[in-house]
């Protein structure tokens, strides 16, 4: 809320009125719609809730009484969904990297209460990443369930979702925790890349293979999964940072146990979606899989994640 807030009841029903100066709104809107994530600025995006939160609500709400600067505020938003919607992926993947290491953590110690409770954030900032990159833009994570009922994603894992939110998978152990990581990756990375090219995230091959393949390659599940102007950074806190082209770092993104033959399908099942992706002949996207297994970021065998610790 603002800092100039009045309760009304209403007929039964609580009514927050917040009132906000024109240069707050301004400021707001002008840091929102302009922000540029770089390598060096990362921490820049912990500034944001409150304005982003505004933005976002600003953006869904009616308006009662019109004015000029309301009716500009909002013209300067719609013109710049793009840009929002990708500062609230980035968000999301902000608040991940800074989970993650307590999950890790907890969970290496066998502390899978703790690893439980922070798992549950984790997730939530995966799901609100998906909703965000589907154009569901309200801020908070509390919301989240109906945001994704709300705005539904064709074969999106609501089941994994669930478990892995509501902490139901702690009997599983360390393996259950590999998995939690590896699938929150995965729908950052998807939001990540499919929100850039303007595309659904329907259109994520999200089941993967029914079974990992005998030759099957894996992604490094370590990488946080950030987008920028250039392409996609993977960040590894305090260890590792580097950039894919987008081409590449979708074919990082599918190596979920898909076989070389397995991603090549994937990468020309998504190209009918993906403009950026209708060049990739399968030579290419086998040359992209040696690069991305010589720096590292792919591996013939799943990681562990928390081997790293």
């Amino acid at each position: 809320m603002g800092d100039d807030v009045t309760q009304y009841n209403v007929n039964g029903h609580r009514v927050d009125v917040e009132r906000y100066t024109l240069p707050f709104v301004e400021d707001a809107v002008e840091t929102v719609t302009s922000f540029e994530l770089r390598r060096d600025n990362l921490t820049d995006l912990h500034k944001l809730p409150g304005k982003l939160d505004f933005v976002c609500r600003l953006y869904t709400s009616e308006t009662v009484a019109p004015s000029p600067a309301l009716d500009g505020f909002k013209q300067r938003i719609d013109a710049s969904v793009a840009t929002i919607r990708q500062v609230a992926v980035n968000y999301s993947a902000i608040a991940v990297n800074g989970h993650l290491e307590d999950f890790l953590g907890a969970s290496v110690d066998g502390d899978f209460e703790t690893a439980a409770l922070v798992g549950q954030e984790l997730t939530a900032y995966a799901g609100k990443a998906v909703a965000a990159a589907s154009g569901d833009l309200y801020y908070s994570k509390k919301w989240v369930y109906k945001q994704l009922d709300r705005t539904p994603v064709a074969g999106f894992p609501k089941d994994t979702f669930v478990e892995f939110q509501r902490g139901n998978w702690t009997d599983r152990g360390d393996r259950a925790a590999e998995e939690l990581v590896f699938f929150v990756q995965t729908c950052v990375a998807a939001a990540q890349l499919l929100s850039r090219q303007g595309v659904s995230l329907d259109a994520w091959p999200w089941a993967g293979p029914a079974e990992p393949a005998a030759d099957g390659l894996w992604r490094n599940p370590s990488y946080n999964v950030l987008g920028q102007r250039e392409g996609i950074l993977l960040h590894w806190e305090l260890r590792r940072q580097l950039m894919l082209r987008d081409p590449a770092a979708f074919v990082w993104a599918l190596c979920d146990g898909r076989s070389a033959q397995g991603v090549v399908d994937a990468v020309q099942g998504l190209a009918e979606h993906v403009p950026a992706l209708k060049t990739m002949t399968p030579e290419r996207v086998e040359r992209l899989l040696e690069s991305l297994r010589s720096r590292d970021l792919v591996g013939g065998a799943p990681y562990s994640v928390l081997g790293t610790i």
